[in-house]
C-alpha cells in the first residue's frame, strides 16, 4: 500500500563516536557556510567542513531536500546565534539557533579533533496537506468516472473493501521495516513488492467470491488513498505532533491514486466472475512490477504496468 509521502521534523540523526573539538565556536565558521549554502544553493560551501562518514549521510541529494525543506516553511536564513556547548568524552557537541525569514530553528553540531562529524536540524516543517489532497482527488475522479461508466455501486462491498485497506495498513508495514533492516536495498525492494502484491491480490481473490467485486476494489481504493490518507495525515500533524511537510510534485500522487484505484475495482471484479488461479497470478505479476518501479522510484513506468493491467481486466471483462 503507498503512503503519502511525510518528511521527519530531524533530518539527520547526531553520532556518538567522533567528536571533539578546540574552541567553543568552532561551528561559527561552519554556520556561516551552511546559511550562505542554503540561501544561495551552494552544497560545497559546506562538505569540506564534514567527515566522510557525515558526507555519506548529508550528500547533495540531501542537502537539497532540506533546502527545500527549509526555504519552504522558514525563509532565507537570516543570522545564528550562538548558545553554548556541552561535552561527553571525545564530544563536543555545539548549540546554535537560525534566524529566518519566518521563525528560527535549533541546529546542534558535533566535533572530534575539530571535525565536524555530528550535524541535527531542529527544523519543524508546517502541516501541507496537497500529497494527501493529491491522493484523495484521484480517486474521487476514479469513483465518479467508474460510477457515471456502471451505473450500480454496492455499499456493503464498498465498506468491506475500505476495510480490507485498512488491514492491510496494519500488515504490509512490517514488510517494509524488516526488508529494510536486513537486506540490501535492491533486494528489499524485490522481495517487499513481492509479499505486498501476494498480499494485497490475496485479499482481493479471497474476498470478492460470491460478491460484487467492482464495488469491493473501489471500496479498496477509497480506504487506501483516501481514508488512510487522511487519517495518516491528521495522526501525524495533530496527535503525535509530528508534522509531515509535502514538497514535491502532485500529478505522480494523483495519476497513483486513479490508475490504481481503476485497476482494484476491474481486477478484483474479474475475481468474482472468473475464479480461475491464472487471472490472479497474472495481476498479481503486474502489480509486482509495478510495486517494484515504484519503490525504486520509477513512477510513471510502474504506472505503464498498471495501466496493462486495466487493459487486460477489461478485455477479460468482455
Amino acid at each position: 500500500m503507498r503512503k503519502i509521502p511525510a518528511v521527519l521534523p530531524f533530518i539527520i540523526l547526531l553520532l556518538f563516536h567522533n567528536v571533539s573539538a578546540g574552541s567553543p565556536h568552532v561551528g561559527d565558521d561552519f554556520m556561516e557556510r551552511f546559511i550562505t549554502a542554503v540561501n544561495s544553493d551552494n552544497y560545497s560551501l559546506i562538505e569540506p567542513y564534514m567527515s566522510d562518514q557525515l558526507k555519506a549521510q548529508f550528500t547533495r541529494d540531501y542537502f537539497e531536500e532540506v533546502r527545500e525543506l527549509t526555504l519552504k516553511n522558514y525563509g532565507r536564513l537570516i543570522s545564528y546565534t550562538y548558545e553554548g556547548n556541552e561535552t561527553e568524552g571525545e564530544i563536543v557537541r555545539l548549540k546554535y539557533t537560525v534566524k529566518a525569514e519566518r521563525g528560527s530553528f535549533p541546529v546542534l553540531l558535533a566535533y572530534r579533533d575539530g571535525k565536524l562529524v555530528g550535524l541535527a536540524l531542529g527544523i519543524r516543517p508546517k502541516p501541507n496537506p496537497t500529497g494527501m489532497m493529491a491522493s484523495m482527488g484521484g480517486t474521487l475522479l476514479a469513483l465518479l468516472g467508474l460510477y457515471a461508466w456502471r451505473r450500480r455501486l454496492s455499499l456493503p462491498e464498498i465498506a468491506l473493501g475500505s476495510g480490507l485497506a485498512l488491514a492491510l495498513s496494519i500488515v504490509i508495514p512490517f514488510y517494509s521495516i524488516t526488508g529494510t533492516l536486513l537486506l540490501p536495498r535492491s533486494a528489499a525492494i524485490v522481495i517487499v513488492s513481492l509479499l505486498t502484491s501476494l498480499t494485497v491480490e490475496g485479499g482481493k481473490y479471497y474476498l470478492s467470491k460470491n460478491r460484487d467485486g467492482f464495488s469491493l476494489g473501489l471500496g479498496l481504493g477509497l480506504g487506501q488513498f483516501i481514508l488512510l490518507a487522511l487519517g495518516t495525515f491528521v495522526a501525524t500533524n495533530f496527535i503525535m505532533k509530528l508534522p509531515v511537510s509535502f514538497t514535491g510534485s502532485v500529478v505522480p500522487l494523483f495519476l497513483e491514486a486513479f490508475i490504481f484505484t481503476v485497476f482494484y475495482a476491474l481486477s478484483t471484479e474479474i475475481y468474482s466472475r472468473k475464479r480461475a488461479l491464472r487471472f490472479f497470478l497474472a495481476f498479481t505479476a503486474l502489480e509486482f512490477l509495478a510495486l517494484g518501479l515504484l519503490n525504486a522510484g520509477r513512477v510513471y513506468e510502474s504506472l505503464l504496468f498498471i495501466t496493462v493491467g486495466i487493459g487486460v481486466a477489461l478485455k477479460l471483462r468482455g
